[in-house]
């Protein structure tokens, strides 16, 4: 299941996502940037196995968590916009 966005703050995001009742893969890309890098590769982590009806919150929850324990620049994009895709690409 693939979604894309052109999010609030102006840049494109593209969530593809592999699931059955919750997620086996998630791969997000776009124009947007985040500093350290591998924060976005620790935000797609912390979505595997999480249940493909999770809300909103829940998605911007742990966005947020992740980006404030790093102390993470996110520009371009904001914890909500990507979770806002992110719940695209699972319906």
């Amino acid at each position: 299941m693939i979604a894309s966005q052109k999010v609030r703050e102006g840049k494109l995001v593209k969530v593809e996502v592999e699931c059955g009742e919750s997620i086996r893969k998630i791969k997000i890309t776009g124009d947007f940037f985040l500093y350290p890098e591998d924060v976005l590769e620790e935000i797609e982590r912390s979505m595997l196995g999480l249940r493909k009806d999770a809300d909103a919150e829940t998605i911007t929850s742990k966005i947020q968590s992740i980006a404030e324990a790093r102390g993470a620049q996110m520009i371009g994009i904001g914890a909500e916009s990507l979770a806002s895709v992110i719940k695209e690409a699972l319906k």
